[in-house]
């Protein structure tokens, strides 16, 4: 789910744990309001987070403990609209945006290390390893770029996304070219056409991704 995405999200459910008391609907509303806060939570702060350990607690003693009761789910409800509210604010001010994108480079990183790795054990047995790490991390790179600059987040060919980059800007000279012509590079790693694949072109290519990650997701 993307910021835009979220932010609608979090937006109908603070409307419906702000409306009115519903007598008897107060507990119904307090278990669905409940279940969505933790998916918006699971996809801002991940499935093990602080934040929903914390409403787990809240919800066991409220509306798990005492089910039907429409008083305590007002206790409920209470807590629901001040975790959504500071899920709102997080989204608008692209704190969370700022979060997922320090992951991707960290992952991304690892990847890198981990081809440079190999090929620092045994450049010519580990060249193989390393080209298809280094070809994940170039796609990858490229198809986050085009998510964050370009709203592609589909599996549209890597051309396509490499020619948006270019249009709106994030992708220029001389990067644009290179990153078209590591196209190739990604193809004959993705087919395991190794002859066509040398040592220099995998050192080229991490230090490219390199370059990107730090300019886009430092």
């Amino acid at each position: 789910m993307d910021s835009s995405a979220l932010k609608t999200r979090v937006a109908q459910l603070l409307r419906s744990a702000s409306r009115p008391a519903r007598g008897a609907d107060n507990y119904k509303w307090a278990v669905e309001a409940f279940h969505g806060t933790v998916s918006i939570l699971s996809a801002l702060h991940g499935q093990e987070s602080d934040q929903i350990k914390s409403l787990n607690r809240i919800a066991e003693q409220t509306i798990i403990k005492s089910p039907g009761n429409d008083a305590i789910a007002d206790y409920m409800l209470t807590a629901l609209r001040g975790t959504l509210t500071n899920c709102q604010a997080e989204l608008d001010q692209g704190l969370i945006g700022n979060l997922q994108k320090r992951i991707a480079s960290d992952v991304l990183t690892d990847f890198i290390q981990l081809a440079r790795a190999v090929l620092s054990e045994s450049a010519d047995d580990g060249k193989n390893v390393a080209a298809v790490l280094a070809a994940a991390a170039y796609e990858d790179t490229i198809r986050r770029m085009g998510a964050a600059f370009a709203g592609i987040v589909g599996r549209d060919d890597l051309s396509d996304v490499i020619d948006a980059l270019k249009k709106n800007g994030a992708l220029v000279a001389p990067q644009l070219g290179i990153a078209l012509s590591y196209l190739n590079f990604r193809n004959h790693a993705l087919h395991a056409n190794w002859d066509k694949i040398d040592l220099a072109s995998v050192h080229s290519v991490l230090g490219f991704v390199e370059q990107l990650l730090l300019k886009h997701f430092a």
